[in-house]
Formats: structure tokens, C-alpha cells, sequence
């Protein structure tokens, strides 16, 4: 039997986040006798999939974190690495900070390259002005570009290489079946949580000011004073969790606003919630809005967020005005079968799975 192609996979960490979601779900559905992941990370001591990534028989290899100052040694470790191992022919890159360092390297080794968009912003401050200049020469740089989107892709390459035929639009699919609603686990769920009739509503996401938590309790602090029973449940970490913590108590919100931290049970929580909302200030195209539709539960959305990310009818875009929201989040919500919805927008893990597979394999014969 033919042993798999081996894809390395730069991920940057195992960290639980949206882009290695993204990664993780094609990964247990692409067909391993054909493709073979493994990863490259500069985080090591992020290792949620690491388990994960084993059991499905791939590697992982650290390679040093760039700090803006050791270019010779990020060089070197990558020359290295690809000179120790001649078997790999991709590297499909899901980091951009300095991709363009590695790229070129990957390329003068014979690798086939891919650089992939998963985001419309790289944020605010110095950082972000000093991570735009490292990654403009990415345009150039690679075989082969994806974005999770049109306007990903027009954002880190420009409208000459996404108009090009080696732009791709890699959607961010998932398991849609895992996440059809059920009123059995919408049921079990809700007993679980102590919940009768009240209004359930959930934000998924990493603490971190992307995600505009500020804003979220802000618009709860309000709406808790017309609808004292409502609960809000937020699932995620990140570094601006005692802020929240600080914030809802401040307002005095613990008996409505709660944070479950890190989950994997995200498709029964949804079954439980009766609307989600995503206040984030940018936003490439959110798996965790993808999985929400699928949920059939209606969706709130910032007008910031990409109205690509909107693969079904149950989507709505604010603006971000804590009374839009507040007005918005007071209304009754009907519950939808949307699976086709999903399946037919392409947004299936298995379709996706498949185009991938194929893809790798043409670039090698």
C-alpha cells in the first residue's frame, strides 16, 4: 500500500483558537491513507491538539519563535529542517507574522508553498503596523495563496493575487451533522444548567479584545435591567479573563453572565442557547459563526464582521451600539433546521476535506 503524502502544516501553536479549529476538523476527516498532516509550531507550550494530533499519527516539530531579532537563527533552524527532511513537498503556512521569512527558504528547498489568510485585521498599535510591514513581501513570496475568504485574501495579498488563478477560497467548514439541532440535547442540556424558560444566550470565542467582551457586557448590564431572568454564557480563555470577571461584577451580573472557559461540548451548548452573538471588532470568517448557524440558532453579528461569514438565514448585523444590541437581543427567536443551508453553501467538512486532498495530490504529480 502507498504510504500517505506527508503535509507539513505551520500552525504556529495547538492552541484551541479558530484557525487550528479549522485546521483540526479537516484534519480528522481528510483521508489519511491519502494525506498526512504534520505541524510546525513556535509555542510549544500550547498543546490542546497535541493528543489529538498524535493519535491520528502525525508529527511536531518546534522550530524557534521570531522575536525580532534572531532572523539568522529562525533562517537556519528552517534550513535545517528541510535539509533533514527532503520527504516533504508542501508546507501550507496558517501563521503570517513572518511567514515571509520562512517561505523563501521553503521554496530554494523545493518545497511547493502555500500561504493561508485566516483574518481581515492584525489588529491595533505598534505591533500591528510592525506585522503588516513583515508581511507584505507575502504576495510575492508563495506557489500558492487561500484565504478563509475573498476579503481575507484581499487583505494580506491583494486584489492581484486573489483575481490570480493561484488564489483559493478554503472555507472554514465543519462537521454539520454535529451540530443539527436536537431538542433531545437542547433539553438535556438545559436541565444541566438549571434552566427552565429563561432567555439563553452564548458567545464563543477567545477572551481577548478581538472578540469585544467589553462591549457584550456593556449591552447585558442594560438589558438585564428589562429582562432581569436572561442568562448570558461565554466559552473561551484568553488574557483579558479577570477583566470580564472584574466587569461583570462591577455590574453586578453573576447570576446572569457566566464563563465556562475552555469547552468541548461547543455543539451542545449551542442546542441549549437561543441566540448567539459576535461583537468582535474584526473577524477573518469565524468557524465558531459557522457552527452557530448550523445550530439553527439566529445569530447576532457586528457590521464589521465579513458578510461572508452569513451562509444562511438566520443571521443578523449590528452596528456597534450597545442600544442596537439591546433592542436587537429583546426579540423572540425562532429555532431552524439549517444542515442543508450549511451543506449546499459548501461549508460541509466533508466536501472540503475531499477538495483538499485532491488539491495536495495535483501538486505533486
Amino acid at each position: 500500500m502507498q504510504e500517505p503524502l506527508r503535509v507539513l502544516q505551520m500552525i504556529a501553536s495547538l492552541y484551541n483558537g479558530g484557525s487550528q479549529a479549522m485546521i483540526m476538523n479537516l484534519y480528522k476527516n481528510i483521508d489519511r491513507n491519502r494525506i498526512q498532516f504534520d505541524f510546525i509550531v513556535d509555542h510549544p507550550e500550547y498543546d490542546y491538539y497535541k493528543e489529538t494530533i498524535e493519535q491520528l499519527g502525525g508529527k511536531i516539530y518546534t522550530m524557534p519563535l521570531f522575536n525580532g531579532k534572531n532572523v539568522k537563527e529562525v533562517r537556519k533552524a528552517w534550513n535545517d529542517f528541510f535539509v533533514d527532511h527532503p520527504e516533504y513537498r508542501i508546507l501550507h503556512s496558517h501563521a503570517r507574522s513572518y511567514a515571509s521569512i520562512y517561505l523563501p527558504i521553503a521554496r530554494k528547498n523545493n518545497v511547493i508553498t502555500i500561504i493561508h489568510s485566516h483574518n481581515t485585521s492584525n489588529g491595533k498599535g505598534i505591533s500591528s503596523i510592525v506585522k503588516s510591514i513583515i508581511q507584505f513581501p507575502l504576495r510575492f513570496q508563495s506557489d500558492y495563496y487561500f484565504g478563509c475568504s475573498r476579503d481575507a485574501g484581499l487583505w494580506l495579498f491583494g486584489k492581484k493575487v486573489v483575481e490570480s488563478e493561484r488564489f483559493f477560497v478554503l472555507n472554514n467548514a465543519i462537521d454539520a451533522r454535529q451540530f443539527r439541532y436536537s431538542k433531545e440535547t437542547r433539553d438535556q442540556y438545559r436541565k444541566e444548567f438549571g434552566l427552565d424558560d429563561q432567555k439563553v444566550y452564548i458567545q464563543v470565542g477567545s477572551l481577548s479584545d478581538q472578540k469585544n467582551h467589553k462591549f457584550t457586557i456593556e449591552v447585558f448590564a442594560k438589558l438585564c435591567t428589562e429582562e432581569p431572568d436572561c442568562r448570558l454564557y461565554i466559552v473561551g480563555v484568553g488574557e483579558n479573563k479577570d477583566d470580564i470577571e472584574k466587569q461583570i461584577k462591577d455590574n453586578g451580573l453573576e447570576n446572569n453572565v457566566f464563563l465556562l472557559g475552555r469547552r468541548n461540548d461547543v455543539s451542545g451548548l449551542l442546542q441549549m442557547a437561543d441566540c448567539y452573538i459576535m461583537p468582535s471588532i474584526y473577524e477573518g470568517l469565524s468557524v465558531a459563526a459557522i457552527e452557530a448557524q448550523a445550530s439553527g440558532i439566529h445569530c447576532f453579528l457586528s457590521d464589521v464582521v465579513s458578510k461572508d461569514v452569513c451562509v444562511t438565514d438566520v443571521c443578523e448585523f449590528l452596528p456597534l451600539e450597545v442600544e442596537a444590541w439591546v433592542s436587537a437581543l429583546k426579540g423572540k427567536f425562532e429555532r431552524k433546521d439549517t444542515y442543508q443551508q450549511i451543506v449546499d453553501a459548501g461549508y460541509d467538512i466533508h466536501d472540503t476535506a475531499k477538495w483538499l486532498t485532491d488539491f495536495y495530490e495535483g501538486l505533486i504529480k
